[in-house]
């Protein structure tokens, strides 16, 4: 290896480039558990039971026997406390080399015994999971009575919910489980539009980012003739479903992993102002806006933005949140932010009060 190589290894990553690096750590790990998840509810549906719960109109019943509970979430729920806990030691890690009064090093640590920060961190996880796994069920619920409504059999409805099995590879796909109430609806008003040959849903299909674009020359021609696509409309939801659930995936991942290391790197000061290792009036954080297709202007606005540790940070409309993508901060502010907030020790008058503590004035 070369001299210049070396010397890039031992480059101190910035804080920027650090949490990127943790990112396409945890990411992988958190989206393998959410898919997972999603893929042992669909293997443990005995379609069946929900067949038969629909033939007695028990659309309640129906989607209690599809087994969307938070506990098959574990896997993923573990590894967002997992994602915090690195993000810690990466923080501490970040940390300058400071001396107290004596000469002596000051040693920054990550709390393992953190019961405040872990028990905030997992709460953070089983909200995440129950909001999830709730917006399933009534949006699940809502599209059986829907279907059954609209004269669809109880074994079509129960198959439009969980998919139907590939024959080559033995696995469910398509289906609603693992989508947002709003994907599902999104799903089932395509294969609705292109059965009956609704032009202005089928106009709206065309314009989905996530649909499958291989259909589309058959929706224009369709189009053209005015008439339905019975035979393939499955087929088409079917893919918009597959899609959205892999989309769903990578936000939800993306989202969590942002958020615990978020989380992390704010308790990892709060820990060394606790234990007096920093004096909380010498950090400062300022907000860094990532600049995207679909930025919020009320993010971009808030670029360079830079208050004390303490403080929020305070968005146009009056939000305040104590970083980006804050837990207790509402949903518009939160999903999909790809904001980050930067912390800096005024090292200066961290030294200068040392000393001044260590000559006594």
């Amino acid at each position: 290896m070369t001299f210049q190589g070396v010397s890039q290894m031992l480059k101190r990553l910035s804080s920027r480039e650090i949490l990127e690096n943790l990112a396409a750590d945890w990411e992988p790990q958190l989206r393998i558990g959410w898919i997972e998840a999603v893929a042992a509810i669909r293997s443990n549906i005995i379609l069946r039971r929900i067949v038969e719960r629909l033939e007695r109109n028990d659309v309640a019943g129906a989607v209690r026997d599809l087994g969307i509970e938070d506990g098959v979430f574990a896997r993923f729920e573990n590894t967002i406390v997992q994602a915090y806990n690195a993000g810690g030691f990466a923080t501490i890690d970040a940390m300058p080399r400071l001396r107290d009064p004596s000469g002596n090093r000051i040693v920054f640590s990550w709390g393992v015994r953190n019961l405040e920060g872990e028990a905030a961190i997992r709460r953070h996880a089983a909200r995440a999971v129950t909001g999830m796994t709730q917006d399933m069920r009534s949006g699940l619920a809502e599209i059986f009575a829907e279907n059954l409504a609209a004269g669809a059999s109880p074994h079509r409805a129960a198959l439009n919910a969980v998919g139907r099995i590939n024959r080559v590879t033995g696995r469910r796909e398509g289906g609603l489980l693992g989508l947002t109430s709003e994907q599902m609806r999104t799903a089932n008003w395509i294969r609705q539009a292109m059965r009956d040959g609704d032009t202005k849903l089928m106009r709206r299909y065309l314009g989905l980012q996530l649909r499958d674009k291989g259909f589309d020359r058959s929706v224009i021609k369709a189009l053209r003739e005015g008439v339905g696509m019975p035979d393939i409309a499955e087929r088409i939801s079917s893919r918009y479903s597959d899609k959205a659930l892999y989309y769903r995936g990578k936000v939800v991942a993306r989202h969590e992993t942002m958020t615990a290391l978020d989380m992390a790197r704010d308790d990892a000061f709060r820990q060394q102002i606790a234990d007096g290792k920093l004096n909380v009036q010498d950090i400062t954080k300022t907000w860094h806006h990532t600049a995207r297709k679909n930025e919020r202007p009320q993010h971009k606005a808030m670029q360079g933005q830079t208050v004390g540790f303490n403080e929020p940070f305070v968005a146009p409309d009056g939000t305040r949140l104590r970083y980006p993508r804050d837990e207790n901060a509402p949903v518009e502010h939160t999903i999909g932010c790809f904001c980050r907030a930067e912390y800096r020790i005024d090292y200066t008058a961290q030294a200068l009060r040392r000393y001044q503590e260590h000559v006594g004035g």
